[in-house]
Order: structure tokens, then C-alpha cells, then sequence
């Protein structure tokens, strides 16, 4: 009974806004902003209903942001969160949201709009709105930002969290450093861990046109080398190979005692290799492999490079044949621990080119001990 009261008194309301409605309907860019405002104070649900041909009327920046401001002073964000993405001009969308980033100190409630965002928006419409949150110089919302990266999503991969980091990589650079780190660490388990640890690299990625300099390089190096000290063993493997494919080999095997530390002997690592003696001879296929252990001090991520001129002056023991040159050079993926695991290595080796249809015979060649890396 009390609701069958009360809807005709809602309608009743709606209707004596008509001339509100009917003002905004014909307002003008400089003029929708006020005249929705007044809609508004009529009737906050009715002007909801209308916010779109509100917008439609504001055809400039001005318009748009004058627009935006009454929305969000009158808290009715949910169709403004929207809104961006009806705007068809890129440019206007960007201007716009960059001017309520900006307002953000003047205004309060921009900052709390913003925080909404993340929560009430799906992934593109967030994204639309990164550039208010980058222009925010409010340091509640960089202080927000920091409170969703130490607590990640429980799951690999969100889109409007990594929309989230690139605007805290824009607002901070290389200081997003640390939060960045203890995001990936509480990751770990079960959150986006590879998209922060590319966010670590995009952080100490030097602006356009300018170089890296030892200063930011040792600082990416530094957060990464801690970030894989505190995971397992496979996301640390995650976090070296990313240091050695941008270049910083030296910091990935700083990683070695983390992930091998149980096989170094006195901080050297043994590695089995063999370099592949390989050729026609007189139409029978033979190989030799010239196997040797390889020790290695804990200053290398990879030994292929220095080990390939070693392996390769080995003595040639195929004489009058057509061969592979240069000799190709194999080694152990990782560290072993004994004798047994180069020789169980070396067993795959040696099925592998036999299944190629070479005759294989193993050359047992001295021990190389490689010195400390440059």
C-alpha cells in the first residue's frame, strides 16, 4: 500500500521537471551545464535519465567539462564514468578528462570520483580516464593507486589493473620503483606477476629521446634482483630471464646462488658441455662429441659465448670428411650438481644425433675452468 503511494508521487515529481527537461533539450554548449545542474535540483533521477542528451548538447571542451564538474559536484557519476567513451572526438576526450584530473585539489569529490572509477568501470572505459588521474596532483589518489598495487587481484592477468599501473608508471617513473616491487612480491602467489614485472621494466624505461644512464639501470636491476629474492624459485627464473633478455646478464646471475645455490661447490657452478664434431665421410655420417665439464664462478647467466671458442679448439679426430662448421656447442640448460647429471645430460645428446643418422662417439676432453667475468 505505501509503495502504490509513493509512485505516483515520484511521476508527479518527474513531470513538474518537464521545463527543466524541455531547457536542456535546447541549451547550447556554454548553457547545458547549468541548465542540466537545474534539472538536477528538480529531480536527481530524471536528470540521470537525461544525461545523454545533456551531452549531446555540449558540443566543445568547454561544454563537456563545465558538464562534468555539475555531474560530479552532484555526485552522479555513474553516467559520467560513461561519458568519454560517447564523446566521438579522441582529442575532446583527452582535453576533458585531463581538466577534471587537474581540478582534483579545487574539487574533492573529483578525487573520490576517480577512486569509483576503478571499481564501477570495465577495462576500456577505465582506461579513458587515465589521463585525470595522471594530471591529479592530489597526493590522496597517488596514495590510493599505491594501496591497489600492494594488494593485486587474485588472478594472472587484469586489464584495469595494468591500466592502473601505467598510470602510476606516468605519475612517478622511476619512483614507482619500490611499490611496483612490493605489488609483484604480493603477486606472487596467485596475482598478475609478469605484467608488474614488465611494469618494473616500462618504469625505468628513459623518457623519449633520452638515454639510459648507470643510475636508472642500477635501480631496475636493484628491484628486480630483490623482488626475486622474495618468490619462489620459478617466478625468481621469471625474473632473471627478463634482466638477461634487456641486456643485464651481470644482475641475472646475481640470481644463481637463488635458484642453484644447492649445487654450487665453494660458489662455482659446474656446467657438461660437448661441442659436435660433425660430417660426411665418404657417405657415412659421423660425430664426435667432445665432451667436457665446465666450471664456472658465479659470474655468468649464460657460458655459451665464452665457451664456444674453447670447446671448438678441441683436436679434430674426423679426417677426409665434409663437415659442419663451425662445430656446434651444447651445454647443460642449468648448473648440475654431479658427474651423474652430465652423463645423464650427455645420453640425450648423443640419441639426439643418432636419431639424425650419425655414427656418435664421445671424446672425453679436459676440464675448462672459465675465469670471473669482465
Amino acid at each position: 500500500m505505501f509503495l502504490s503511494l509513493l509512485l505516483p508521487l515520484s511521476t508527479a515529481h518527474a513531470a513538474s521537471c518537464d521545463k527543466q527537461i524541455t531547457a536542456v533539450k535546447a541549451a547550447s554548449s556554454e548553457s547545458v551545464a547549468e541548465a542540466w545542474g537545474h534539472l538536477a535540483r528538480c529531480d536527481k533521477a530524471t536528470a540521470e535519465a537525461s544525461f545523454n542528451d545533456a551531452l549531446a548538447r555540449a558540443s566543445d571542451v568547454d561544454g563537456l567539462t563545465s558538464l562534468a564538474f555539475v555531474a560530479i559536484e552532484g555526485e552522479m557519476w555513474k553516467p559520467m564514468w560513461g561519458a568519454l567513451g560517447k564523446i566521438s572526438n579522441y582529442e575532446a576526450r583527452d582535453e576533458v578528462a585531463q581538466a577534471v584530473g587537474l581540478a582534483c585539489t579545487e574539487r574533492p569529490l573529483v578525487v573520490t570520483f576517480l577512486k569509483g572509477a576503478y571499481s564501477g568501470l570495465r577495462d576500456i572505459e577505465f582506461q579513458q580516464w587515465d589521463d585525470a588521474f595522471v594530471a591529479c596532483e592530489d597526493p590522496a589518489i597517488t596514495a590510493w593507486i599505491e594501496k591497489e598495487i600492494r594488494r593485486p587481484p587474485k588472478k594472472k592477468f587484469d586489464e584495469k589493473f595494468v591500466n592502473l599501473m601505467s598510470i602510476y608508471v606516468k605519475k612517478l617513473g622511476l619512483d614507482s620503483l619500490p611499490v611496483l616491487s612490493e605489488g609483484a612480491v604480493a603477486a606472487a602467489e596467485a596475482g598478475p606477476f609478469d605484467a608488474i614485472l614488465f611494469k618494473i621494466g616500462e618504469a625505468a624505461q628513459p623518457e623519449m629521446g633520452a638515454t639510459n644512464t648507470p643510475e636508472i639501470q642500477a635501480r631496475f636491476e636493484a628491484t628486480m634482483v630483490d623482488v626475486a629474492s622474495k618468490v619462489d624459485k620459478e617466478l625468481a627464473m621469471s625474473v632473471a630471464s627478463q634482466l638477461a633478455n634487456s641486456g643485464s646478464e651481470a644482475a641475472a646471475a646475481q640470481l644463481l646462488p637463488v635458484l642453484y645455490g644447492d649445487v654450487a661447490k665453494g660458489g662455482v657452478y659446474t656446467y657438461g658441455a660437448a661441442a659436435v664434431e660433425a660430417g660426411d665421410c665418404a657417405g657415412k655420417k659421423q660425430a664426435i662429441l667432445h665432451v667436457a665439464s665446465v666450471e664456472e664462478p658465479g659470474t655468468r647467466w649464460t657460458i655459451l659465448r665464452d665457451l664456444e671458442p674453447k670447446l671448438r679448439g678441441s683436436k679434430a679426430k674426423l679426417k677426409g670428411c665434409t663437415m659442419e662448421d663451425p662445430w656446434p656447442v651444447v651445454h647443460t640448460p642449468a648448473p648440475v650438481a654431479n658427474k651423474g647429471a652430465v652423463d645423464a645430460w650427455l645420453k640425450d645428446v648423443q640419441a639426439d644425433w643418432e636419431g639424425r643418422g650419425y655414427d656418435v662417439k664421445v671424446q672425453r676432453e679436459k676440464n675448462i675452468v672459465l675465469p670471473g667475468a669482465a
